[in-house]
């Protein structure tokens, strides 16, 4: 009896600890349900918008489209740079199953993969790089290929890659762009601001699960964030003559450098600007040198190119007249503590026409003196070679300007013809269209318009350098240089023509004297002579053999010019007149 009684105590005992343990059980249930409550209200309620926020991110996406920069044209709208997509390829190899399956899409692509990237493929790693020059067309081919698993097996990314199509030509001009797409150089440079677009972001949904499809909730709009189009002055067809017709003459003379500029002198419109050596702005340049534009920023003694200053100057004050006699002394004067200057002809007493058409420099020496220091210093700064064009290209140099109290005993001789003076071939070029545009000096263009809006409808007048009628004895003196002078070698036949041979000796850099083995040989010239629609400047720095500007520089400008006049269509004004040597 007592035994029945105690296992009846323990059975009741087992019980009550069943029961405890199921009340501890459902208590914690309870309590974790609570939890789960509590928090799902707290999010519902106090977090909703955080929550709402987080979730719809998971669905609409905001994608960054990258811009587009803009073109560049010729004045025709014939592109001279422009930019194309290119897409980066990349294979996941973790979930690529069949290699012989991608490796046939790839090739149908026009990709080939290699032995690298084959074992890469293998050993399933990831991010694998195929190629990063892939155009539209490949890039259609492998999303046309629905085996081929969008956001799965590959991935492909994009940028743009800057283009020049015709290479080399006009490359100080166009300049280039760095490795992340920004200006450097040339009209790349100066338009940045304008050519570079602005990055857009488009709201777009993203569905599905390996295979995303991507639902744009607004449409792209190219024009707000592309790049703005630049249109230069130049004439594509007129560059490719000058470039031409200038590197044949960088081969035939051997020279150092060379620069041709063709200008509108009645716009200040740059028509074509030539600097040898050139180099492919889309290439990786190895020789830094060859990225300067010696148009520009070659600053050189000009040699006697530079004697139409002190002529506009004597004439422009009435202290000659064309036909006044001056006596060049035989070919030798001495102007300053044993300094003698000399000319390459000897002459005596001969009309101030027949000065330039000589090229002698005591002669124009002696009209300088008779202007005097100050004046003359007017003139030249009159005709804008103290200070820079202010052409729309980065690098422009202003030139070398003495002032007048630092000159010696010899400076008025030797600047007047071209010495102690340093230019640059643009500076030339636009005094010489002062002249070809009644004598008023215009600022130099080579932008036209930037997303077809003019930049300038009329020309900028800089300032008047001479009165009509001096411009017009000027044409008439420099059209005598041609027809009967050391310009001859730029007669063309059919058109008269009128311009200045400069042969300028160079600095020795080692013995600080003038080199008798190294010069510049230029012609700046205007044709039709005496209504121009068309200057032209040729410079050959250091060219070997025979170095005289008359059978150096001027050829290559009657070639560019008969070329450009041909091709404008613009009517002959004389027949052809016999050649003379220099």
């Amino acid at each position: 009896m007592i035994r029945k009684n105690i296992f009846t105590f323990q059975q009741n005992k087992n019980d009550t600890a069943v029961t405890g343990r199921k009340i501890f059980l459902l208590s914690c249930l309870l309590f974790i349900f609570f939890i789960i409550i509590a928090r799902a209200f707290y999010f519902q309620v106090f977090k909703f918008a955080d929550t709402e926020k987080r979730a719809d991110s998971t669905v609409n996406k905001e994608i960054i489209e990258k811009p587009k920069r803009g073109d560049i044209l010729d004045r025709n709208g014939n592109i001279l740079a422009m930019s194309v997509k290119k897409y980066s390829l990349f294979l996941d190899g973790k979930n690529i199953n069949d290699t012989a399956k991608i490796t046939k899409i790839l090739n149908d692509a026009g990709i080939q993969l290699s032995k690298k990237q084959m074992t890469e493929i293998n050993k399933k790693n990831r991010n694998i790089k195929i190629t990063d020059d892939l155009d539209e067309i490949s890039v259609e081919k492998i999303k046309e290929n629905k085996k081929f698993l969008i956001g799965h097996e590959y991935k492909l990314t994009y940028r743009y890659v800057r283009l020049y199509p015709e290479t080399k030509m006009l490359s100080h001009v166009l300049g280039r762009v760095n490795s992340d797409g920004k200006g450097i150089e040339g009209i790349e440079k100066t338009c940045d601001n304008h050519l570079t677009g602005n990055s857009l972001k488009i709201s777009a949904k993203e569905i599905g699960g390996i295979n995303k499809k991507r639902i744009y909730t607004e449409t792209p709009n190219e024009n707000s964030y592309y790049g703005k189009t630049v249109t230069l002055t130049i004439d594509k067809k007129i560059q490719f003559i000058a470039e031409q017709e200038l590197q044949e003459g960088l081969k035939k003379n051997k020279a150092k450098h060379a620069v041709a500029i063709v200008q509108d002198p009645h716009s200040g419109e740059i028509l074509a600007m030539v600097s040898l050596p050139n180099y492919n702005p889309g290439k990786k340049i190895k020789d830094i040198s060859v990225l300067r534009n010696y148009a520009i920023s070659g600053t050189l003694e000009p040699g006697s190119t530079f004697k139409i200053i002190a002529l506009a100057g004597v004439l422009e004050e009435h202290l000659f007249k064309p036909t006044d006699r001056i006596d060049c002394m035989n070919g030798k004067m001495e102007i300053y503590k044993n300094v003698v200057i000399s000319d390459h002809e000897k002459q005596k007493v001969i009309s101030l026409a027949r000065v330039m058409e000589v090229s002698s420099n005591i002669g124009t020496a002696k009209i300088a003196l008779a202007l005097g220091e100050d004046r003359f210093y007017k003139y030249i700064k009159i005709f804008g070679f103290d200070s820079k064009t202010g052409i729309e290209l980065n690098g422009e140099e202003n030139g070398v300007l003495k002032p007048t109290k630092t000159w010696s005993g010899r400076s008025l001789h030797t600047i007047s013809f071209g010495q102690e003076i340093l230019t640059t071939p643009l500076q030339t070029v636009n005094s010489f269209s002062a002249i070809a545009n009644n004598g008023l000096l215009l600022k130099p263009q080579i932008i036209k318009s930037i997303d077809c809006v003019q930049q300038s409808t009329q020309p900028v007048s800089i300032r008047r350098a001479v009165s009509e009628d001096t411009a017009f004895e000027i044409r008439k003196i420099l059209k005598g240089v041609v027809d009967k002078g050391t310009g001859a070698g730029a007669k063309i036949e059919g058109y008269t023509a009128g311009g200045k041979t400069g042969t300028a000796q160079k600095i020795d850099k080692t013995t600080g004297k003038y080199s008798k083995k190294h010069y510049v040989s230029s012609f700046c010239g205007m044709i039709p002579a005496m209504e121009p629609k068309l200057v032209i400047l040729v410079l050959f720095d250091e060219p070997q053999g025979d170095y005289y500007a008359s059978s150096v520089a001027a050829p290559v400008f009657a070639k560019i010019a008969q070329r450009t006049m041909q091709y404008l269509n613009i009517p002959k004004d004389e027949i052809g007149v016999k050649k003379n040597k220099e």
